[in-house]
């Protein structure tokens, strides 16, 4: 929620030297209706995006008050304003859409678009979770991590800037260390970089090593974010079946 209270002022910021109560009132409807700010959300206290936005908490208090008459939310003495419940049925979603232009897309934003989506996950309604991957929360060693991320905290940094692209020296350099006693696999340093996740490496094989004419053969089953992930590059998936030992590759041949 505050990185979307940021982000959104940081949207005004740019014209907010011109921005009147009516301004600031057709922004924060628009972002409403566009689902910035979703049912239920909080918006900034109005001392907050005055500030942010260099004009007087009146001009800010008059928006507000625009915004709480017409419905679109719900504001009460001491809390900070919440966008209303009220605000989910169709003829919201139709003034909505009304402000949405035509999106141009690359050729590689339209293979995303025609992709099938991940379908959202509801935790409460599993009774047992199979995928694999995911940590139970009460196993995490929450107050361990926290005493981790405090020290890497307190340390000052060496320098405030971008770093290798390929991630931190000193943690590749373990890396490769580490790779070395326990995989017994030796590397240069070079080889070795730092993604966010195997879902950011993944994409990084596929821009890399495929061509949308190309096709590629993938496991079937598979990891399904995986064949989403290099069907976006414009290739086509080759399904090979598995056994208990994984995928028969004495089908590649054929």
């Amino acid at each position: 929620m505050k990185e979307m209270v940021q982000s959104s002022s940081a949207g005004f910021a740019a014209r907010s030297h011109a921005m009147g109560a009516r301004q600031i009132y057709e922004a924060l409807r628009e972002q409403i209706l566009g689902g910035v700010y979703e049912t239920g959300s909080q918006l900034p206290s109005s001392r907050a995006l005055a500030n942010d936005l260099g004009v007087s908490r009146t001009t800010v208090t008059v928006a507000y008050e625009q915004l709480a008459a017409e419905g679109f939310i719900e504001a009460r003495q001491g809390a900070r304003p919440r966008v209303a419940s009220s605000l989910i049925g169709p003829e919201t979603r139709r003034m909505s859409a009304k402000r949405v232009g035509p999106v141009l897309l690359s050729a590689y934003g339209r293979r995303l678009r025609a992709t099938t989506p991940w379908p959202d996950y509801l935790p409460n309604a599993l009774k047992v979770d199979f995928r694999y991957g995911d940590l139970a929360p009460s196993d995490f060693p929450a107050l361990i991590w926290k005493r981790a991320m405090n020290e890497a905290m307190a340390q000052r940094p060496l320098r405030l800037a971008y770093d290798d692209p390929r991630g931190s020296r000193r943690l590749r350099q373990a890396l490769q260390g580490y790779l070395w006693r326990a995989r017994t696999l030796s590397c240069d340093l070079e080889q070795i970089i730092i993604v966010n996740g195997s879902q950011q490496g993944l994409d990084l094989c596929a821009r890399l090593l495929v061509d949308p004419a190309d096709r590629f053969v993938i496991e079937d089953p598979c990891y399904r974010m995986a064949r989403q992930v290099f069907a976006s590059t414009g290739a086509s998936p080759i399904p090979v079946t598995v056994d208990e030992d994984g995928m028969k590759t004495e089908l590649l041949a054929g």
